[in-house]
């Protein structure tokens, strides 16, 4: 993934002169892939409920800021503005996922917007049925000591520490590693957004009630009912982002993998024995994670990635030349 002599020229003389826009725009796939969602489901709720729904202006927001904050990086495309482009990507990323409860329901049922006949939960359980029997269902109903589902619980919120701490640790020591490790992983959550339009569910636990357990499962089960978009369920971004940053350690940091990979089992475990995810919402999170690795390789050995290398070394070496000619 090392730029070349010759890319790196091209930059330095286009650093020479004066700020100007670039013979060239990188867009990285992660954010193609967050536009045309952000554009799609800026449409689709104002052909449903009208274009003046704060929702449909909220995401058109999303798109043109995002739009914004690369033309901000093109210009100038030194390190740390490519880390603030990457973090602000997921940032925008993040405020889609709190947007969609308010925007699926317009989408489905703008007329009536208290109505859950539009969720697809029945589906899903059908869909489980054919393709895994009783066992997720057998899951959902097992009986464990408080200490267990505790256990399970805790391993469930072990989730956002991966999220954030495996890529913050990128985001700290390199920044190519952490931007090839944005572009699957902001295509992964962009795709399960699509998904959430598709397929809207709530889970298994509005039908067989939250679990109960000790003061973590009961804390914590009320936290996340709270906290959820209403609709987060099918494809599991849970198990397609925890499997996504598991290949990604393994391949660049696999000390890291080892401690990690026993919480991710657990993990995975606990999104269906807590009610959340039927077991076909792991499936296709599994499907998600893979295409989405297969991205990121795909995208460390692109000429792509090649230029966007050389234009932000050719940045972080302009103060040393400066210093070195003055």
């Amino acid at each position: 993934m090392s730029s070349t002599p010759g890319n790196r020229r091209q930059w330095e003389e286009l650093l020479q002169g004066s700020i100007k826009s670039p013979e060239r725009w990188h867009f990285l796939p992660h954010e193609i892939v967050l536009m045309l969602f952000a554009g799609v489901a800026c449409l689709r709720v104002g052909f449903a409920a009208g274009f003046d729904q704060t929702n449909s202006l909220l995401f058109l927001v999303y798109l043109l800021f995002l739009l914004w904050v690369i033309g901000w990086c093109q210009l100038r495309p030194s390190p740390s503005r490519w880390r603030c482009r990457m973090l602000l990507t997921l940032t925008i990323s993040g405020l889609c996922y709190f947007s969609l409860k308010d925007a699926v329901p317009m989408m489905q049922n703008p007329n009536d917007l208290k109505s859950l006949n539009w969720h697809q939960d029945a589906t899903l359980e059908q869909w489980d049925i054919l393709l895994l029997g009783d066992f997720p269902s057998k899951l959902m109903t097992l009986s464990l000591p408080n200490w267990a589902s505790d256990l399970l619980m805790v391993c469930y919120f072990f989730f956002f520490y991966y999220i954030v701490g495996g890529l913050l640790y990128y985001l700290l020591t390199d920044l190519r590693k952490f931007r090839c490790a944005v572009v699957g992983f902001g295509t992964l959550y962009a795709l399960g957004y699509v998904g959430y339009m598709l397929m809207p569910a709530v889970g298994p636990y509005v039908e067989l009630e939250p679990r109960t357990g000790g003061w973590i499962t009961d804390v914590g089960g009320a936290f996340i009912v709270k906290r959820s978009n209403g609709v987060d369920v099918f494809p599991s971004i849970h198990m397609a982002a925890s499997l996504y940053l598991l290949m990604f350690d393994f391949q660049n940091r696999r000390i890291h993998f080892w401690w990690v990979l026993a919480p991710t089992v657990g993990l995975w475990i606990s999104t269906i024995y807590l009610r959340y995810h039927y077991g076909v919402d792991l499936v296709a999170g599994i499907i998600l994670a893979l295409g989405c690795w297969w991205l990121t390789r795909w995208f460390a050995a692109s000429q792509l990635c090649v230029e966007v290398e050389a234009e932000c070394e050719a940045y972080e070496r302009k103060p040393e030349k400066i210093h070195s000619e003055s």
